[in-house]
């Protein structure tokens, strides 16, 4: 039988970094129904409601990071082709390429302790003032304030957890997401089961912001240490490199937020904390199932980068179409079960039931993830070629998204809400990134072509 799982592994695409993203996918999956569980059995619906609602207001963070977390990656990688960990942990090779690393890193924590700054001063009271309109009896503001806080420290080190990504360390983040993401439930389900209520959102960011602390500034020392003092070499230039791409982000991040995050506060605006913590519950198990069927994806980013700074872009295609493919199976075969699962909840008219969208309306989700995970796939694709093609026009899905879901979400509740989703991806993002993962195929690769004949001519190679 070990023999069978070992040979099967590479079919399908499974290394030790896709071993522990699908580990961590698979612990959310898991600790998300233990969890469910625990929501439904200690808060009230109401409640409820809040927990899912405090989880979209903070995504809010988007506004402040403008994009760059996928840059980072994207960026890291090309100069890490040149680079190499020793055995003590330390980045050795190439000094210009590892100069250039460093001030790309430097400039990161200054962005990122602004962006922090900025996110904590505006959602705190904005999302206060959201949160009033819907009067309960248990207290919501101390842990609503503790929990931006707590976020506002998570954004500002997720840089450096993108830059260890980008430098191919996958394996070693991906094992430390995991062990942080038991912990975190394991200090959440804690929280519940004592009463701790609302109090328990902040608990899971607060275990989540003081773990990635200790992993960065304690297990991570070595690979950080050259990013102490200021390179003495050639640096990123941020308008030329990173900006180009990251304006672009900037703009789809903004966007995401009225595709992704949207519909739980217009939900709880129109129609109550109740049926908010319904759609919530939902969402959050094909979310777990969108983010299990990308593991395999996000952990393949740097390998492209790294193929395409190579110029090997036979393997890099053979290796995205496998990878995509893998991506969506996997999430199909998972939001399948979802679906009976909540079809066996209404047959036997049991209580959990009442806590989810019903099978009617959620089975609107199964097509919905499959073009949105095309949608991500393709975007990978690209932006592993340092490319972001999208620029304000990426605001046009957004837009049309985000006034569908106002407006068929408080005229038709969650069904509405789902089917804007799915009209916009299927007549406008699904064919766009179609075109473009085209276009920047044939428009980049005849540059780098060109790039190169142009330096084995200049340095008498032909």
């Amino acid at each position: 039988m070990r023999d069978f799982l070992t040979s099967l592994a590479p079919k399908l695409g499974i290394d030790r970094a896709v071993l522990y993203a699908l580990l961590t996918r698979g612990w959310r999956a898991f600790a998300g129904l233990i969890s469910i569980l625990l929501i439904a059995k200690f808060l009230t619906p109401e409640i409820q409601g809040y927990f899912y609602t405090f989880q979209s207001l903070v995504a809010l963070q988007v506004f402040a990071e403008l994009g760059l977390l996928l840059v980072v990656v994207n960026v890291t990688s090309h100069e890490w082709s040149k680079l190499q960990l020793n055995d003590a942990g330390q980045i050795v090779g190439d000094p210009i390429a590892l100069s250039r690393l460093v001030s790309f890193g430097r400039k990161l924590a200054s962005w990122y302790a602004a962006a922090a700054a900025v996110f904590v001063l505006l959602v705190a009271p904005g999302g206060a003032g959201f949160l009033a309109q819907k009067g309960i009896a248990e207290e919501w503001l101390a842990p609503w304030l503790l929990t931006v806080l707590f976020q506002g420290a998570l954004l500002w080190m997720a840089p450096f957890q993108a830059l260890l990504e980008g430098c191919n360390q996958v394996v070693a983040i991906q094992r430390f997401q995991f062990w942080q993401g038991v912990l975190a439930n394991l200090i959440l389900w804690i929280c519940l089961a004592s009463g701790a209520g609302l109090w328990s959102v902040a608990a899971l960011v607060g275990a989540q912001a003081m773990s990635s602390a200790y992993y960065l500034w304690v297990v991570q020392r070595p690979f950080f240490l050259p990013f102490r003092h200021p390179p003495t070499g050639p640096r990123i230039n941020w308008k030329f490199e990173v900006w180009p791409m990251q304006w672009r982000l900037a703009v789809q991040g903004v966007v995401n937020y009225l595709i992704y995050s949207l519909y739980t506060p217009v939900i709880f605006h129109y129609y109550g904390a109740v049926e908010a913590g319904r759609f919530g519950m939902t969402w959050q198990v094909f979310s777990s199932l969108q983010l299990f069927g990308l593991a395999w994806v996000q952990t393949r980013v740097p390998r492209f980068g790294m193929l395409i700074a190579r110029r090997d872009f036979a393997d890099l295609d053979v290796l995205w179409r496998r990878t995509m493919l893998l991506a969506i199976g996997v999430f199909a075969l998972g939001m399948g079960a979802f679906l009976v699962f909540l079809l066996m909840l209404s047959h036997f008219e049991l209580e959990l039931g009442q806590r989810f969208l019903s099978a009617e309306i959620a089975w609107l989700l199964l097509p919905t993830g499959i073009l949105a995970m095309w949608v991500q796939c393709a975007a990978s694709y690209w932006r592993a070629h340092k490319e972001e093609p999208l620029g304000f026009s990426a605001a046009i899905p957004g837009l049309f998204n985000g006034a569908l879901v106002w407006w068929w979400g408080s005229s038709y509740g969650a069904k509405g809400a789902i089917a804007s989703y799915l009209i916009m991806l299927g007549v406008m993002s699904g064919p766009l990134a179609l075109y473009l993962k085209h276009k920047v195929t044939r428009d980049y690769r005849a540059v780098l072509i060109d790039v190169d004949k142009h330096k084995d001519t200049q340095y008498g190679y032909n």
